[in-house]
């Protein structure tokens, strides 16, 4: 499934930390404690100065969970911790990468850490949202989409709108992941996630014809990705259109030739 993937900020400070719906697996990820982590000689031990550590280690622990230094972004986020327990932007950090790592439990123990210090960030009510609707908590994570996307502070409520789709898609509501696909194109017309998504149900329930009209309107201002293509291609087999899925095939193999996409290709897969 496709998310609608967007970097978002996550408390007081703007810190860049992508949309997650479902983890990857990696085992092991350090455990959080109350003893400082690592090497902190000459680093600050009063409140203002902690406080100010705290940040500067969640900003840090976001910069290499962008970059996939998962190891460095553990510690840097533990630090922040350490720093200042009550500094909710770290705990969202720290959610993101363990459930990154697939440290599902700590990272909703993260999650609920920061909501507790934080109830009234839209960011965090769509992060945390999307984080529930991968636990199939869907009824929870759809409160938390809506806080999201119904604040008028909230500058973006496309995303939220439209991870709300993904997570009623998962939920197999079609008719109302339908409507939120919409409702995020109407905020943001041509808005890839939620043209893929409209995509993706159209697909699923036989409407050939809207699908590959979805993804024609994906492709005009978006670009392909392997998952795409293997989607756009299932679709082309679907309506016959034989020219569209040879320029699909043609891109596929030419751009992403050692993609599982392309693998599923070469295989025959349906």
């Amino acid at each position: 499934m496709i998310l609608a993937t967007r970097y978002r900020r996550i408390g007081r400070t703007a810190l860049p930390l992508a949309l997650l719906l479902a983890s990857t697996l990696l085992a092991g990820c350090a455990n959080m404690n109350r003893t400082p982590p690592g090497n902190l000689n000459g680093l600050p031990n009063n409140p203002t100065e902690n406080q100010q550590a705290a940040q500067i280690n969640t900003e840090l622990a976001v910069g290499y969970f962008r970059e996939g230094h998962m190891d460095v972004a553990v510690e840097k986020a533990k630090r922040a911790i350490y720093y200042d327990n009550n500094f909710a932007p770290a705990h969202h950090a720290y959610a993101l990468i363990l459930d990154r790592l697939g440290e599902t439990q700590k990272a909703g123990d993260e999650f609920a850490r920061a909501y507790a210090l934080d109830s009234h960030n839209s960011d965090l009510d769509n992060n945390y949202a999307t984080y529930l609707c991968g636990q199939k908590q869907y009824g929870k994570a759809q409160e938390l989409f809506q806080r999201a996307y119904t604040d008028p502070l909230y500058k973006t409520p496309e995303f939220a709108l439209a991870n709300s789709g993904v997570c009623y898609e998962s939920a197999q509501d079609n008719a109302q992941a339908i409507t939120q696909f919409n409702s995020a194109l109407d905020r943001m017309p041509g808005y890839g996630p939620a043209l893929l998504g409209l995509a993706r149900v159209h697909y699923a329930e036989g409407k050939f014809a809207a699908a590959a009209q979805d993804m024609k309107r994906y492709e005009t201002n978006n670009r392909n990705t392997p998952d795409t293509l293997q989607l756009a291609i299932r679709i082309d087999r679907a309506t016959g259109d034989q020219q569209s899925l040879a320029n699909h095939v043609l891109i596929l193999k030419g751009r992403f030739p050692d993609s599982p996409a392309a693998k599923w290709f070469d295989s025959g897969a349906k």
